[in-house]
């Protein structure tokens, strides 16, 4: 390959490289056209109950006023149906182009399709309500992203403290920064913007840095802190149209997760307890796997004598997988097995 053809080979992968375009989850039946602009983020576009409801379906043209930074800073409908147009102008408003778009006016086209919104149903979701009656009996709170200062994993960030108990006796460290939602250049120059790195130690000050430093990159980024692994903290930056990642595991009541049992092995009483007259309530702590069977068990309590057969027959059990934005989660949880001698 001749010096002159490398080169441009090599030039055209950086240009697909940056204007690699974002993954965004518009609603079924939802297509974006952007006449050959690119953009480093964009809000989904909604399809209307009402509108779905009613049989309301077209193209719509918009024209988006483009400022200096890339930020659409007006728009409005040239064409289409009006039960359309509030959903379309809501996410419209909140893009943002690439450099070569700015200072610029633009026509993007926005098409809904009734056939095909009917046609990709989204996949059902498993509501799965977190109680106190999580493993171990502390009280589990279900996933939550938020900006600076709020309660996550038991866990209070506000104003940099680590609160809801003591604090732990090794220093929080940053595990992990995530950024989702951008283009792959995008990105790095953002993390490269960033006070603080993967392995830094977690001040006081960390959480408004953070967050400071993303508004300032673009002001339409959310930065989420989450507890991670007991010793850490994990930062997720995202985009708008961005989903954050759903937790490897979660942490569900026991009467919660008991109307997901597919298969249920009852135990087998052991005579020698019977004999001895002896009865009660075996609490044990399990961990569901993503297919629903029993990865892990161990004893939170219960008679001596019952706590094997128990456990015997609880790792048989198999439940109902659970899924949490559509994805299958690993559950923690409790079972509880009674052993009665009536019975």
């Amino acid at each position: 390959m001749s010096k002159t053809r490398l080169i441009s080979v090599l030039t055209a992968s950086v240009a697909v490289l940056i204007a690699a375009p974002q993954v965004v989850n518009d609603a079924p039946g939802v297509t974006v056209g952007l006449s050959g602009a690119s953009v480093l983020h964009r809000a989904p576009v909604e399809y209307p109950a009402a509108a779905l409801r009613a049989g309301v379906q077209g193209t719509l043209s918009v024209e988006v006023k483009i400022d200096a930074t890339g930020n659409v800073a007006d728009a409005h409908v040239l064409s289409g149906p009006d039960e359309l147009r509030k959903a379309v102008l809501q996410s419209v408003l909140q893009w943002h182009f690439t450099s070569d778009s700015a200072g610029t006016t633009r026509v993007v086209q926005i098409a809904f399709e009734l056939a095909k919104a009917q046609e990709s149903q989204p996949a059902a979701t498993q509501l799965v309500t977190v109680s106190s009656g999580a493993t171990s009996g502390a009280q589990a709170r279900p996933y939550a992203g938020m900006s600076s200062g709020s309660t996550v994993d038991g866990n209070t960030f506000r104003s940099g403290s680590f609160g809801g108990s003591l604090p732990p006796p090794t220093p929080l460290r940053i595990q992990f920064i995530n950024v989702d939602g951008l283009p792959q250049q995008a990105r790095d120059e953002l993390l490269s913007r960033l006070p603080v790195h993967e392995g830094d130690i977690y001040s006081t000050d960390t959480l408004q840095k953070v967050a400071q430093a993303a508004k300032d990159f673009d002001e339409h980024l959310t930065t989420r802190f989450q507890g991670a692994n007991g010793n850490g903290v994990s930062i997720q930056i995202l985009a708008p149209g961005a989903q954050p990642p759903v937790p490897q595991t979660i942490k569900v009541g026991g009467n919660v997760q008991a109307v997901m049992v597919l298969k249920r092995v009852t135990p087998v009483y052991p005579e020698l307890a019977k004999s001895a007259g002896v009865e009660g309530v075996v609490h044990l702590a399990v961990v569901i796997a993503k297919d629903g069977t029993i990865q892990e068990i161990h004893s939170l309590g219960g008679p001596a004598l019952l706590i094997m057969p128990a456990m015997d027959a609880v790792k048989q059990w198999v439940y109902r997988p659970t899924l949490l934005n559509g994805q299958p989660v690993q559950v923690e949880t409790t079972v509880d097995v009674n052993f009665t001698l009536n019975q």
